[in-house]
């Protein structure tokens, strides 16, 4: 599978229920925030800045959409990723 996004923010790999995504952040980058769509619920995740970082897929159905995003306002940049069942 070929990485989405750019700019700072990128997925490598399916987010696979019960497992983790690989997110590649920006030199700038010290925090992730995965929301599923949804929900009001928004977890924020301390990343490693210029790195390849494993984070936790919440626990959520397969089919639901993730937005993976790092930022705020118009510097925001987000990339949707469908949670797929094992």
């Amino acid at each position: 599978m070929s990485p989405q996004g750019g700019g700072g923010l990128r997925v490598m790999g399916p987010a696979l229920q019960g497992g983790t995504i690989r997110v590649e952040v920006g030199s700038n980058v010290d925090s992730v925030e995965i929301s599923a769509g949804s929900s009001a619920e928004t977890i924020r995740h301390e990343v490693a800045p210029g790195k390849v970082n494993e984070l936790p897929v919440p626990p959520v159905p397969g089919g639901t959409i993730l937005w993976i995003s790092i930022g705020k306002g118009l510097n925001r940049k987000v990339v949707l990723v469908e949670v797929l069942a094992p």
